[in-house]
């Protein structure tokens, strides 16, 4: 869950300072001297790698500053061979800083004395045991190196860590709004998040940071602060001296309050993996804001206050515009000149519509347009908090963006999935009349068989209602005003499909319902929504602009077996972006299965066109959300 946890003395002692102890060893790392001191040398063993990779920082003899020494050793290697290696890297040193000391000193007597010193250098280095014993140097790699082993190098001694946990990154946002979540982006190795250790500070908090992290979905009261950990994390660099910081929070996900608009964030982490733990690290940010005030989305939470109850389930879907169509100079000077380039940028707009899919309360949700890294950073970690599970399904091999299907456990059962690129999935026999016609247009064809649109499915059991499922399709095509034809086809392919996974379930005795979502770019007349409403098309109404006169196919039968319809009706519009405003977004329903008990009300026109259109300052997306509450047909007559 989101924690949002105040130190009690007790907690505090038993946990910060013990674990602070150790750590004052581990950030002064490179600081070596023949005392007691000791620094860590880093070997990392990963199982699918056949060598170890090793690090440590060393100040040799007469250097001004510690230096940093890397190598890779085949795991198979004697020790020996590796102690040789690392005293002889050493010695390169030492030796290029007598030559530079030579060439310094001129033709001189000291130019003499030096010369006769710059003889190959030995350093004496060798493996001791915990118990002071010595390595047998015959003996492998792979089982040479183990913690808390010593590394001696001449009378400076280094502690084995092997694979301890590391923070490689961690950031804050750049843009912070007061009562959103908040979390870093981090990379972490041999460690996971449950394991680590966060703790927040605030600087300049006054009073308001007493009433820090106040979040939804978690229970208790805030308690209260030490300045002691303050003081410890001053002691070792990790937070500037002289500055007023509050330790306010832990977790590595809380919800900022309110209160603390224009106070300033710092996150310490302390990577750890259940058996030990890493350096710790530190990230900054600037000044929490007010954000952008009042949001139409959160009027429509009024209605979603509340998970569904037993027997319905909610569904969302919802194009959240990918930040690489969103934040371009493409896009600030063409397709949104009227949103301001900073609510353009992803931390700004992912704040947003993190906050507006988690106040849907939604049982399943398709996304359209995620970013792979938003997906792995934002929303799986986020949602797979509020217990949604989550599948991704990119664009092609080398998609940027994709379609995320996010369920919720107690609700839903996963029982198969999958994703198709429907580009690749037409040379299937299923589908050979339609490869056929499209081999009569090479210009179509080669078109068609380019497009990465992929058609992403879920099967899920409902925990509820036993013996009855849902088939979840997401889909996102092709977006080109004059691709109608592309678009009819892709659908064709993509209703083919999901009816061999309806099918295959009906084959294994589950009663399933197909719940079709997505943006489909094709407004309530197309041929697309035909096909789908209707379950069929006559060839007459293939959809053609005056461009595509010569893409016309024939021999394509479009029918499809559904019987669907639309569950949050036709809308005046789920797209308006300047002088374009069209409904493309659509959650399609088995009409024979499943029944709309709700549909949530769309934003006002007013709301939308405030700040003139798509997206904005209030609407993090040039699409806006559609969110229904379904239960089975046969439920709803009990």
């Amino acid at each position: 869950m989101i924690r949002s946890l105040r130190f009690t003395t007790h907690l505090f002692r038993t946990t910060f300072l013990a674990n602070f102890q150790p750590l004052k060893r581990v950030m002064n790392t490179g600081r070596l001297t023949s005392s007691n001191e000791m620094s860590d040398f880093i070997v990392k063993n990963s199982a699918t790698e056949p060598h170890l990779t090793m690090s440590f920082m060393y100040k040799p003899s007469d250097a001004r500053m510690h230096r940093l020494f890397n190598l890779q050793r085949l795991k198979s290697e004697p020790l020996n061979l590796t102690l040789t290696r690392i005293s002889s890297n050493i010695g390169k040193v030492i030796e290029k800083m007598q030559k530079k000391k030579k060439k310094t000193a001129g033709k001189s007597q000291e130019n003499n004395q030096l010369k006769s010193d710059c003889t190959p250098v030995e350093v004496k280095v060798k493996l001791m045991k915990s118990d002071l014993t010595e390595v047998d140097e015959t003996t492998l790699n792979v089982e040479a190196w183990q913690d808390e082993y010593l590394l001696v190098i001449e009378d400076t001694r280094f502690i084995v860590s092997v694979n301890p946990p590391q923070v490689k990154s961690l950031k804050l946002p750049t843009t912070i709004f007061s009562g959103s979540l908040l979390y870093p982006r981090i990379h972490l190795e041999f460690s996971d998040k449950e394991n680590s250790e966060w703790y927040w500070f605030t600087q300049d908090g006054g009073d308001g940071a007493e009433k820090f992290i106040q979040s939804p979905h978690t229970s208790g009261a805030p308690s209260g602060r030490s300045s002691n950990v303050v003081d410890l994390c001053q002691s070792l660099g990790l937070l500037e001296v002289g500055v007023t910081w509050q330790l306010v929070a832990e977790g590595w996900c809380i919800t900022s309050a309110v209160d603390l608009v224009s106070c300033t964030l710092a996150l310490v982490c302390i990577p750890g993996n259940g058996e030990k733990r890493g350096r710790p690290a530190v990230a900054k940010a600037g000044k929490i804001t007010e954000g952008p005030g009042p949001c139409p989305f959160e009027l429509r939470h009024l209605h979603t206050k509340d998970i569904s109850s037993h027997g319905c389930f909610r569904v969302a879907s919802y194009n959240i515009l990918a930040d690489l169509y969103a934040d371009s100079d493409f896009s600030r000077e063409h397709l949104f000149p009227h949103c301001p380039a900073s609510a353009l940028h992803i931390d700004y707009r992912k704040q947003l519509f993190v906050r507006e899919i988690v106040g849907y309360n939604a049982d399943i949700i398709c996304l359209q347009e995620v970013d792979k890294k938003i997906y792995e950073h934002d929303l799986s970690p986020l949602l797979g908090l509020m217990h949604l599970d989550s599948i991704y399904c990119k664009k092609g091999a080398d998609g940027m963006e994709g379609e995320a299907t996010f369920f919720r456990q107690s609700k839903f059962k996963l029982i198969d999935q999958g994703c198709i690129v429907m580009s690749e999935q037409i040379v299937q026999s299923q589908h050979h009349l339609i490869l056929d016609a499209l081999s009569l247009n090479t210009e179509l064809r080669d078109k068609f068989r380019q497009l990465p649109t992929v058609l992403q499915y879920v099967v899920l059991e409902s925990r509820e209602t036993e013996g009855l499922g849902v088939v979840v399709g997401n889909t996102h095509l092709y977006f080109h005003p004059n691709a109608g034809l592309i678009r009819q086809i892709q659908m064709l392919v993509a209703l083919h499909h999901l009816e061999s996974v309806v099918k295959l379930q009906e084959a294994q005795c589950n009663e399933v319902a197909l719940l079709l979502c997505g943006d489909f770019n094709s407004n309530p007349s197309s041929a697309v929504c035909n096909l789908i409403l209707n379950g069929s098309i006559p060839p007459d109404y293939q959809e053609h602009s005056p461009s595509e006169n010569e893409q016309r196919v024939d021999g394509i039968d479009f029918k499809q077996p559904f019987k669907l319809a639309s569950a949050c009706g036709f809308p005046e519009y789920t797209n308006h972006v300047g002088g374009f405003s069209e409904t493309l977004d659509y959650i399609f329903i088995d009409k024979d299965k499943l029944v709309v008990d709700r549909v949530i009300p769309m934003p006002s026109h007013e709301e939308v066109i405030l700040h003139k259109g798509l997206p904005s300052v209030v609407f993090p997306s040039d699409h806006i959300a559609l969110v229904c509450d379904l239960t089975w047909k046969e439920f709803s007559k009990q």
